[in-house]
C-alpha cells in the first residue's frame, strides 16, 4: 500500500524568501490573484486560512525556480 504524504502548504513569508522579494509583496499578490477577475500571471494560491494565501510547496518552488527576484505583477 502506497504511503500517503500530507499536503505541505507555505505562506507570504517562506514563498516571498524563494522568490527574494518582501512578505508583503508576495501577500498582496496572492490576495489579488485570488480575484475572480485576476488576469495576472502571479501563482494563485491553493488555499486560504484565515483570510491568507498559502501555496502548495512543490508548486510555489517550481514558480520561485522560473521568477526568482521578478518583482510579483498586479
Amino acid at each position: 500500500m502506497a504511503e500517503h504524504q500530507p499536503l505541505e502548504l507555505i505562506g507570504a513569508a517562506e514563498f516571498a524568501r524563494l522568490l527574494g522579494t518582501t512578505q508583503q509583496n508576495v501577500s498582496l499578490a496572492g490576495q489579488r490573484a485570488l480575484k475572480s477577475t485576476y488576469r495576472g500571471k502571479f501563482l494563485r494560491p491553493d488555499a486560504v486560512f484565515e483570510g491568507r494565501p498559502l501555496w502548495r510547496r512543490d508548486r510555489a518552488e517550481e514558480y520561485a525556480a522560473q521568477n526568482k527576484n521578478t518583482p510579483p505583477s498586479t
